[in-house]
């Protein structure tokens, strides 16, 4: 079933059309989708997929409309009208920038906004909901492994390993900040296992310890200016040339590398890069999000099609985040609170918070990751990018 969902989704966007109703356009709906760019796998593969599945078994009552943006941020407060147009009660957008022209346009028609996994926002107006799976502790899973990973691997302040850092889009406001402030409440107190190789280790070094529980503006503010040098727009091929000028200049001080990645497409470009060094190191640990097909490749064992070695990703199961915004909005017609029945956090730039569960996959525990991805359905193990993974000791 679900594979011929993601069918009909590429075959959907190929064409130019949207979701709606069956696959039918319709003149009134109640719930509007609003998704960043159809070409991009995670908005048209995975999300997409599932608000078409999970919308379209709330039956008669809940008609909805789901919109792709293109990436432009023009095109995204267009959808965002065209949907108020259709008699929209509550819109869910993943917003492509800051989602501020996007969140204007529908309180000024009183239209409910849940921000879908970034938040959407202007300095005078945020969205209504955010469904989130608590980027801080995703930031701090990833600080975690690394830091349990030189320990493990002996490293100390008189035999420190090298740490390479980079962060996610420093725009991408909560998310970016809050994944790399995680991961330095984990890294910070544990800096003397490190010997940092970026260029400017001092702004790294200089971090106060922060938690989510203590962060405020100055936080953000440092952070923020921290991440601004590595910031890798979330994009490979950025995240590949800030790489390579890590890579140009480094002076190894140690056979053991450690590094933080925001992301999987981004861990990958970045290992990539550190592979070409003349020498390259004995050891790479290295982080990630999101559990991509090349990330699980590696994580089972296929450094080929994984393109090297991911030692751990943390797995954000976006089925369940869209299961949480689909029923924030069900809330919202049926007349009750959004959150009612979900599991909900500290609000977020005054936006009620929603949060989904995480899972962190390590390429020491291959079983695990057959549990959790293969087993349950999520990925199938038929599918070209694991052609070469024995999957039979796992099941």
């Amino acid at each position: 079933m679900k594979r011929f969902i993601v069918t009909l989704l590429i075959l959907v966007v190929m064409t130019g059309a949207v979701f709606a109703n069956g696959g039918q356009e319709s003149s009134k709906i109640k719930i509007g989708v609003v998704l960043p760019d159809a070409s991009e796998e995670r908005w048209a593969n995975q999300d997409g997929a599932f608000f078409k599945e999970d919308l379209a078994a709330l039956g008669a009552g809940y008609e909805y409309e789901i919109l792709f943006s293109e990436g432009d941020e023009s095109k995204e407060k267009q959808n965002v009208e065209a949907l108020i147009a259709k008699g929209a009660k509550v819109i869910i957008i993943t917003s492509q920038g800051s989602g501020a022209s996007a969140v204007a346009a529908a309180h000024s028609e009183g239209v409910i906004v849940i921000a879908h996994d970034r938040m959407a926002k202007s300095s005078s107006d945020v969205a209504d909901y955010y469904t989130t799976f608590n980027s801080w502790n995703v930031g701090k899973a990833m600080g975690k492994h690394l830091v349990d990973a030189a320990k493990a691997a002996g490293c100390s302040s008189a035999n420190p390993g090298d740490l390479a850092i980079f962060a996610g889009r420093v725009a991408d406001w909560p998310n970016a900040t809050y994944f790399f402030g995680g991961a330095f409440e984990e890294l910070q107190p544990n800096l003397d296992l490190f010997n940092i190789v970026n260029q400017d280790a001092a702004s790294f070094k200089g971090l106060a310890l922060y938690t989510e529980a203590t962060f405020d503006d100055a936080a953000k503010d440092a952070l923020q200016g921290a991440m601004q040098p590595i910031d890798t727009d979330w994009n490979p091929e950025t995240a590949g040339i800030k790489a390579a000028g890590v890579v140009a200049q480094i002076s190894k001080t140690s056979d053991k590398v450690f590094v933080l990645a925001p992301n999987d497409d981004t861990s990958a470009a970045i290992r990539l890069e550190f592979a070409k060094m003349s020498t390259p190191y004995d050891k790479y640990y290295t982080t990630g999000q999101d559990a991509s097909n090349v990330t699980l490749a590696s994580l089972m064992g296929d450094t080929v099609t994984g393109k090297g070695t991911q030692t751990m990703t943390v797995f954000k199961d976006v089925s369940k985040l869209v299961k949480d915004s689909v029923s924030i909005a069900k809330n919202i017609v049926d007349g009750v609170d959004g959150l009612t029945g979900l599991t909900s956090g500290p609000s977020i730039d005054g936006a009620k918070t929603a949060y989904s569960p995480i899972d962190t996959l390590l390429a020491s525990d291959k079983q695990l990751t057959y549990d959790t991805i293969f087993a349950t359905g999520y990925k199938s193990e038929d599918h070209a990018d694991f052609g070469d993974i024995d999957f039979s000791p796992y099941k």
